[in-house]
């Protein structure tokens, strides 16, 4: 118990200190993630891959691929921190969640035993990553609301005698955030040569919305038909308008459904963790008898599957 006090206190003063360091590294980190984009939009990706298969052919095989699949699992996590608008790099992300999982398995060790510590401290974990998983969505659905109204802007400005490229520079500022930030990209794409229909491609593998899909196809379809872009944008709002009012009613007829299922998810875990530290007696046989064991892995495993299928029943697609 003596020396179990200075790890916890160790590993809160690192968490700390990585903390401290990731609000330091904020602005070079942005500053490095726009240049990397930059560098996207002037060098294609089927260039790219041209030049990457003969590299690859050279060296071995296996170390080859298993840095290939390194590195594009960092890509990918940056990529999911950037949508979930964290300016931390994905390598300080893993560093912070191993740490903040450290220090609540150690401190949950001074009341329980280790089985109990370990799962408390894979719970502490999963809290950074709950966050930025919440925080995407939050930033995914703002997006798709004010996707409409940019719509409509971008119909304005063509009715008024604008081209569709001066319309999203007009848009860029005009709009709020997050969706700002995207139309600046798009204009600084088609402003360095790019085609429309490619630049919001682009912004559709960084916002993979499904309202942003329907005007990447209704623009790469126009781009090969020659139709009305105004009557394009239209039907777009149009549809993406009724998803939406679709998606909000079915969201309002799930909703008790899916509030009992997150209660009766987090209230086991909620109870056991108040009565472990208020009544460590009556929880001790769940932690240190083997059967008392069995009986909580049993009942965890049932929490998660109840959990599975009330989010099942009450997802439409």
């Amino acid at each position: 118990m003596q020396t179990v006090f200075p790890i916890v206190m160790l590993f809160l003063m690192g968490t700390l200190a990585l903390v401290l360091y990731g609000g330091h590294r904020r602005e070079e980190i942005a500053r490095e993630q726009a240049l990397s984009r930059r560098l996207k939009i002037l060098v294609p990706q089927r260039a790219t891959a041209g030049l990457e298969k003969p590299q690859q052919r050279q060296g071995p095989l296996a170390p080859a691929m298993a840095l290939a699949m390194q590195w594009n699992i960092l890509r990918n996590l940056d990529r999911w921190l950037t949508q979930g608008g964290v300016q931390m790099g994905a390598v300080t992300f893993i560093m912070f969640v191993i740490l903040v999982a450290g220090a609540g398995g150690a401190l949950f060790s001074l009341w329980a035993g280790s089985a109990a510590a370990a799962l408390y401290g894979l719970a502490a974990g999963a809290v950074p990553v709950g966050y930025v998983h919440l925080e995407r969505n939050k930033r995914l659905e703002t997006f798709s609301q004010q996707l409409p109204y940019v719509l409509d802007f971008l119909r304005s400005a063509l009715s008024a005698g604008h081209t569709l490229n001066r319309g999203f520079q007009m848009a860029t500022e005009n709009a709020p955030e997050p969706i700002a930030t995207e139309l600046r990209l798009v204009s600084e794409q088609i402003r360095l040569g790019s085609t429309l229909a490619d630049a919001l491609d682009n912004m559709f593998r960084r916002v993979p919305e499904k309202s942003l899909g329907f005007l990447v196809a209704a623009i790469r379809v126009q781009a090969e038909v020659g139709s009305s872009v105004s009557e394009i944008l239209d039907r777009v709002t149009d549809t993406i308008r009724g998803r939406q009012r679709l998606q909000q009613e079915i969201l309002t007829l799930t909703a008790q459904a899916r509030i009992s299922g997150m209660i009766v998810a987090a209230l086991p875990f909620i109870l056991l963790g108040f009565f472990t530290l208020v009544r460590p007696g009556y929880t001790h046989p769940l932690f240190h008898n083997p059967m008392g064991v069995k009986m909580l892995k049993a009942a965890i495993i049932l929490d998660a599957v109840a959990l599975g299928i009330i989010r099942h029943m009450t997802s439409v697609d």
